[in-house]
């Protein structure tokens, strides 16, 4: 359910805003904050495949870890970055960004708006993919619920006083429309350093779920989970109210990349539970969308695109109905296309790859007489 709730955000955040559509831009405006449900979700996975080991006493494999992170993220990525690169009819935008800045995952520093940007969000992950893993082998044995809340406190603290310090060294003293404000996704947006504070969150629910179940449990069943969905809903609306009134300004530079991890990270636990995910299992699409999310999110800029450039001349605007939902349509076309036609085969053989890795059982030594 969340991950459809977050690609949907994200595509809504990517489409045109044009003048005199006031509410659908409140909307749009606040779509950042489906990527920081990606982080969310993505930290609280993660963080289970590899704390879940620790908590047997076993040691999580890296060759095991990489392995099913490069299979999934990998192989459609490169599809569509060839496409990017090699079909000219394809990007969005001009491609700006150096080949290699895609290839090394350092695209997220120093960004400017092109051709495949938001693959920026992916650079963020692949950091998360290689420290933290090293971060859980070095903490092996010592992970304690106290230090660990410590420590992601720290990180989240230290995200906020860094992006405050960056703000006030570079934007304090600019007018509101003075061209300075250009660099301010370039230095407060984009990079892992201003990001971290999703898959802190996520990686803390995971710690919750794996360490202490009974916990885990108990906040998403019944009342609990309605209080979690109530705090969540409400630092959500504390982030919707600091996007209007503050956008860019210091408290929401400081505050907001937190306040929305913490409200998505109650909403995780509210729908955790038994019943909660019975209901979301219901509704039409929800799995489906999921399964295409990624898929979704690679292929949906240029896609849409596409599709409105080719309207454009029958005087279709991009709100007209059918430019719309010539875009939906195109754009669950391409993501169903590179699912079933990359990212399926690859899961496959991702399995294949796994169940040679697992640890033979040995066979069993005949009794002795």
């Amino acid at each position: 359910m969340l991950r459809c709730l977050a690609i949907l955000v994200v595509v809504f955040f990517h489409y045109p805003r044009p003048e005199g559509h006031e509410a659908y831009h409140v909307f749009a405006n606040f779509g950042w904050t489906g990527v920081e449900l990606f982080f969310v979700l993505s930290g609280f996975l993660i963080g289970s495949q590899l704390l879940e080991p620790v908590s047997r006493g076993e040691t999580p494999s890296l060759k095991r870890f990489y392995l099913r992170r490069s299979l999934r993220i990998l192989p459609s990525f490169l599809v569509v970055l060839a496409l990017y690169l090699f079909v000219p009819a394809w990007p969005e935008r001009p491609v700006v960004t150096p080949a290699w800045r895609f290839l090394t995952f350092t695209q997220n520093f120093g960004l400017s708006i092109n051709g495949f940007s938001h693959a920026w969000s992916l650079c963020v992950e692949e950091h998360f993919y290689l420290v933290l893993p090293l971060t859980v082998l070095a903490l092996r044995g010592r992970l304690r619920a106290p230090s660990l809340i410590a420590l992601a406190a720290a990180v989240m603290l230290g995200g906020m006083l860094l992006r405050g310090g960056l703000w006030m060294q570079s934007f304090s003293t600019l007018g509101p429309e003075e061209p300075g404000w250009r660099d301010y996704d370039r230095l407060l947006y984009y990079p892992t350093y201003a990001r971290l504070d999703g898959l802190t969150c996520g990686v803390l629910l995971a710690a919750l779920r794996v360490f202490r179940p009974e916990a885990w449990e108990r906040w998403t069943r019944g009342a609990r989970a309605g209080g979690m969905a109530f705090i969540g809903l409400a630092c959500l609306g504390g982030v919707l109210f600091l996007n209007e009134e503050y956008y860019r300004n210091l408290p929401y530079t400081v505050v907001a990349f937190p306040l929305v991890s913490l409200g998505f990270a109650a909403l995780v636990m509210a729908l955790a539970g038994p019943s909660a995910s019975r209901v979301c299992a219901r509704i039409p699409g929800v799995k489906t969308f999921a399964v295409l999310s990624f898929t979704v999110y690679l292929t949906h800029k240029a896609m849409q695109h596409a599709v409105r450039d080719a309207l454009k001349p029958h005087g279709m605007d991009a709100f007209h109905v059918v430019t719309v939902l010539g875009g939906v349509v195109a754009v669950l076309l391409a993501s169903l296309a590179l699912h079933q036609g990359v990212e399926r085969p690859m899961l496959k053989l991702r399995e294949r790859l796994e169940r040679r890795l697992a640890p033979k059982k040995p066979l069993p030594q005949p009794a002795v007489s």
